[in-house]
């Protein structure tokens, strides 16, 4: 039976020790991405980064001395004129680059405007420190460079057009002074035009003051005040953040395999892995492959076979404590048929009455065991039409085995099953025989193996190796637990896939060829009717042989005899 305590125990004893396999893939990942990251460090290109801090100033067009409004300087189309293409081109002649080498400058230039404040901050990348430093002051001289002949262009504008507006009024005064001049002093007229003379004189003067004030504007575009420092460290690659990201992606890529190593790594592969993650122990580990849909009756002295003679006298040994000589045999995934059928032979081999119970009624055990698998069968006897031991079918070469098949409707006897009157029937078998073995499904697919707990005394498990997983051993373990029924332990076993299975090679005429017939078990018909004659095969397994009409062959049985049980 699964023992509990080993489960704790196991967990704090080897509690390092299971930690282990999970933290390594994380610490392997962590070393991996900070070597990742280090190597990076070293090898990547390294750029540095200076930075000139530039004062900006407004000019006002009216004032000499070139006040700045409040808010009249828009930070953020200065920061663009910073990697204007002029600006660039400047910045480029500065530093003495050809046109080739310029390509891509104003990609290396940063601008930052820091909160509340006229200042510009330019920064610029290089691949070496002193051309970061000198990149940066070439952009800011550059950038200034640009807005001072801005700025003067558009005082030479104003100039210009301030002198047209004088020409004029100046050429109006010459009009107006000829045309007084023709007048005789003291007359109205006269006296009109020296008023027009003193009115032109006016504006002449008003505008050249004027003029005179764009003239002597003084052009202070801003000016630098932090010079670039030479950088001491790279700024690219950001050790930190290159450090971090090494970390974090070790980490992360650690947890990846460890999350598929739990998804794939829980699959249970060997008999120690079993007992070890479930606490069930193994009662008997197949050497050959199971196939899905064959059962087969092994010889009793072959290795398998002697597994399964111990196995039956751990089952006699564990039934006795129950007083109910009932096993269920399920599998986890795949069906338990072949276990089940060569546990009740290995039974009968023992000289007890067994009887095998087929209750994976849409399984292919009946099927494979029965010369007459639509006889009837557990849906005519739980439905009342027949006595089960007229239903129970004999097994060639093993007198005291009968096998109870589904019958002809399996969805009948499927639903049949989950009623009370599978109780009663096994108390009927039990009259009878001294043990019964049921085959369940498997129970990752069906409850059935669950409802028929009830009435055994103990199940046994088969697990498929490679594929099945320790939380679906421990959830039939728990579904059996549920009900009362101990699982005594563990059938461990390879199962071959049915489509790699070769199981009726055919002749030339398209007929199955007596000589590839599987070494399987054929049983009798029912109890009334003749037994079918039973081959013993050259490896010891037994096989039924039929004639051309389906009647069974004339050769004679070996008798069964105490070398027929393996050692106990």
């Amino acid at each position: 039976m699964r023992d509990k305590s080993v489960l704790g125990r196991d967990r704090g004893s080897d509690y390092f020790r299971g930690l282990w396999p999970h933290w390594l893939p994380i610490v392997g990942g962590l070393v991996i991405g900070l070597a990742v990251a280090l190597a990076y460090l070293h090898w990547a290109p390294h750029r540095y980064e200076a930075q000139t801090s530039v004062l900006v100033k407004a000019m006002d067009d009216r004032t000499p001395t070139g006040a700045k409004p409040s808010g009249s300087i828009n930070l953020d189309t200065e920061s663009q004129l910073v990697k204007a293409t002029a600006t660039v081109a400047a910045a480029a002649d500065k530093l003495h680059l050809s046109a080739d080498a310029a390509r891509g400058l104003g990609n290396r230039v940063r601008v930052s405007v820091p909160v509340n404040s006229d200042i510009l901050n330019i920064t610029y990348r290089g691949v070496r420190p002193r051309a970061a430093q000198q990149g940066s002051l070439a952009f800011a001289q550059a950038y200034l460079d640009q807005r001072r002949a801005t700025i003067q262009a558009s005082l030479d504008a104003q100039d210009k057009a301030m002198q047209g507006r004088i020409d004029a009024v100046n050429a109006q005064l010459q009009a107006v002074v000829q045309a007084r001049n023709a007048l005789r002093p003291g007359t109205p007229e006269r006296a009109l035009s020296d008023a027009q003379v003193t009115t032109l004189n006016n504006q002449i003067a008003a505008l050249a003051s004027d003029q005179n004030q764009i003239r002597t504007t003084i052009v202070s575009p801003g000016q630098i005040v932090t010079e670039p420092g030479l950088p001491g460290s790279a700024s690219s690659p950001n050790r930190l953040v290159v450090l971090t990201a090494g970390i974090a992606l070790g980490l992360l890529a650690g947890g990846a395999v460890v999350a598929l190593r739990r998804r794939f790594g829980e699959r249970i592969r060997t008999s120690e892995q079993l007992s070890k993650s479930t606490g069930l122990p193994v009662l008997a580990a197949l050497s050959d492959s199971l196939h899905p849909g064959e059962v087969t009756i092994l010889p009793p002295l072959s290795t398998d076979g002697r597994g399964y003679a111990r196995l039956r006298n751990l089952v006699m040994t564990g039934l006795q404590p129950t007083g109910r000589p009932v096993a269920l045999v399920a599998g986890v995934r795949q069906g338990g048929g072949p276990v089940a059928a060569n546990l009740a032979a290995a039974l009968a081999r023992a000289g007890e009455d067994v009887v095998l119970v087929c209750a994976d009624v849409f399984g292919g055990t009946s099927a494979a065991l029965l010369v007459d698998p639509g006889g009837p069968g557990l849906a005519e006897v739980l439905d009342g039409q027949i006595d089960a031991n007229r239903a129970v079918q004999r097994v060639a070469g093993i007198p005291s085995l009968r096998v109870l098949g589904a019958g002809r409707d399996a969805d009948r006897a499927d639903a049949l099953l989950q009623t009370r009157g599978t109780e009663k029937l096994i108390d009927e078998l039990l009259g009878t025989f001294s043990y019964v073995v049921i085959e369940a499904p498997s129970t990752a697919e069906s409850p059935d193996a669950q409802t028929l707990a009830h009435v055994v005394g103990a199940a046994i498990l088969v697990v498929e190796l490679g594929r099945t997983n320790s939380r679906e051993v421990l959830d039939a373990c728990g579904q059996f637990e549920s009900m009362g029924t101990p699982v005594l332990g563990a059938v461990v076993a390879h199962y071959r896939s049915a489509s790699a299975h070769h199981r009726h090679p055919e002749t030339a005429t398209g007929q199955h060829s007596p000589e590839s017939e599987p070494a399987q078990l054929r049983g009798a018909g029912p109890e009334d009717a003749p037994s079918p004659v039973a081959e013993e095969s050259p490896a010891g397994a037994v096989r039924a042989t039929a004639d051309g009409n389906g009647a069974a062959g004339r050769t004679s049985p070996r008798p069964w005899s105490s070398r027929d049980v393996a050692p106990r």
